[in-house]
């Protein structure tokens, strides 16, 4: 007798949907098996989000228009699925990770009681109070939280961005559902936290022989993880594989632009290949020689240093309580280096290390409490505003988050001349002149000035803060987590941008960062941070192939791996 075809636990079958008059998803077909881990992979707006969100049944009515195709859970059709059987789908049959812990969680209720709300919903409404907290405790243990107790008890800001999302998963796993949605688990959360949440979403799943569905703009970071990749591109399913033979010989050019874009640790290249370079088939390499960036060092690293930081230190004061005593903690603990004329010091360490306290120690935005900065072999007074106001036009700012450094209601001209106005004494035709030659440097056109940051891309947004950060001709660049918040195509786009400026300007940067394979790439020299403290500082190659300390090497580690 023939064996029985199982059918898949979730099947989408030419799936078209719109949002307004907006097309998002055109002739989408998968599935997912039970017990199988499925990545679906793009960038932003290729519509992964939104194939989760009508798995789920969260997109709104008013707007939302199915043209065409299924989609199939087992057995049920989730596209006309009625209030009160979603209700009882979600949460108890199909679990949902969201992207951001902070804005997923109440913040007025202590995380227990939160997850304690999915079991009221699904367990047996004999069960006690003391019981559904032992379950949520059991849960908490399962995704290995340090002291349940304590966090059942915590409320979402006293703990950390990784403990939140272990609560999230804790959540979406309460009920022991037979399909869990990650919706980018990781994003938000440094490379060793990424590490943890991707090796925990993986026993889990292989524990409660649950099928997985992992959403994520990043091919590399889904490697180790995914059984299967669904490659997503404006709303069309371009490539699906298994992961092994996906990552061997992808297909489509997309595929190819999300693994090439990203820095490799087998070769150190001049630029970047973009998604464009593949789609157009340019994608040709140019090498760094080790002896040309010998030479390199060697010239720059016989100058005298344009910054030196000796000593520096910084303490915050705490009080608990309305009469608690004073508490003293230490962010940075006897930090020195030198950074070059024309060099790029990489900063690496995981969230809390001290990394943007430092940038902002350097320039007074948050005075060290101890120790001496040098500008040009001069030490900067901390007393003295006009020294610090002449460091800080030389020494300029390239935020994380590209939206959040550009005001809303102010267009991009102004924006920028608004840094000429302070720090020069151009006139108003200057002015203007000056900022569309900015904005000419970093690959934007001069219609740009009469554009507001929500009309632009995140690439273009972080073109727009690099332009206003070149407008009053720095010497160095402090790049805070610069290219975190960008797709990885725009990420090389913005790394290429930022290797010519240097090179065309003589700039130095300080190149902060999590992500240790992207600091290699752009780094001469790489300085590793720990709990405030240097735990080791080596020219770049040297340190990536022999880290000399435990913390460096879990670092290196926790880089994904396209095995």
């Amino acid at each position: 007798m023939a064996e029985r075809i199982k059918k898949p636990l979730l099947s989408i079958h030419q799936l078209s949907l719109s949002l307004g008059e907006k097309s998002i998803l055109q002739d989408l077909n998968f599935s997912l098996n039970a017990n199988e881990i499925l990545a679906i992979v793009g960038e932003s707006g290729s519509g992964k989000s939104v194939t989760a969100q009508a798995i789920m049944g969260l997109l709104p009515l008013k707007t939302t228009q199915i043209e065409a195709g299924t989609i199939e859970f087992d057995g049920k059709d989730l596209l006309h699925q009625s209030p009160n059987d979603w209700q009882q789908l979600r949460g108890k049959e199909i679990g949902m990770i969201f992207q951001e812990p902070q804005s997923s969680l109440n913040p007025s209720m202590r995380c227990g009681k939160q997850v304690a709300e999915i079991g009221k919903q699904h367990f047996s409404p004999s069960l006690s109070k003391n019981e559904l907290k032992e379950k949520v405790l059991t849960a908490f243990q399962e995704v290995q939280l340090p002291n349940p107790e304590r966090v059942f008890n915590a409320y979402p800001h006293q703990l950390s961005g990784g403990q939140k999302q272990r609560v999230m998963i804790a959540m979406a796993l309460l009920c022991k559902p037979k399909l869990l949605i990650a919706d980018e688990p990781t994003t938000a959360l440094d490379v060793l936290v990424q590490q943890d949440i991707i090796q925990l979403i993986k026993h889990l799943q292989q524990q409660n022989n649950m099928s997985v569905l992992f959403i994520s703009h990043d091919l590399s970071l889904v490697a180790n993880l995914a059984d299967t990749i669904a490659v997503m591109q404006k709303g069309k399913l371009v490539e699906f594989g298994h992961a092994a033979e996906l990552f061997k010989a992808p297909k489509h050019p997309y595929t190819q632009g999300l693994l090439g874009a990203r820095p490799t640790n087998t070769q150190r290249l001049k630029w970047l290949p973009t998604l464009d370079d593949f789609i157009n088939k340019n994608h040709q390499t140019l090498p760094i020689s080790t002896e040309h960036r010998l030479q390199t060092h060697k010239s720059m690293y016989a100058q005298a240093p344009l910054l030196s930081v000796k000593g520096l230190e910084k303490n915050y004061m705490t009080t608990t309580g309305l009469f608690g005593k004073e508490e003293k903690t230490t962010a940075l603990k006897n930090i020195s280096f030198e950074l070059y004329a024309g060099e790029t010091l990489g900063l690496v360490g995981a969230s809390g290390c001290g990394k943007s306290t430092l940038a902002k120690a350097l320039v007074f935005l948050d005075p060290p409490s101890a120790g001496e900065i040098y500008w040009k072999g001069k030490r900067i007074d901390p007393s003295n505003k006009k020294q610090i106001n002449e460091l800080r036009k030389d020494v300029q700012f390239i935020f994380q988050d590209p939206y959040a450094a550009l005001h809303p209601l102010k267009q991009l001209g102004p924006a920028i001349e608004e840094v000429l106005l302070v720090h020069t004494n151009l006139r108003q035709h200057e002015r203007e002149k000056r900022c569309l030659e900015l904005l000419a440097q970093v690959g934007l056109s001069a219609d740009f000035v009469s554009r507001y940051p929500h009309e632009l891309s995140g690439g273009q947004r972080q073109r727009v803060v690099i332009a206003r950060a070149l407008a009053v001709e720095p010497k160095v660049l402090l790049c805070d987590e610069s290219v975190a918040a960008l797709d990885i195509s725009v990420q090389a786009q913005v790394l290429n941008l930022l290797n010519e400026l240097k090179e065309k300007l003589q700039l130095s940067y300080l190149f902060i960062s999590h992500d240790l394979a992207i600091v290699k790439h752009m780094a001469d020299k790489i300085i590793v941070m720990h709990e405030g403290i240097i735990v080791e500082e080596n020219e770049a190659d040297a340190l990536y192939q022999a880290p000399q300390t435990d913390f460096s090497k879990r670092l290196l580690e926790a880089i994904p791996e396209r095995n």
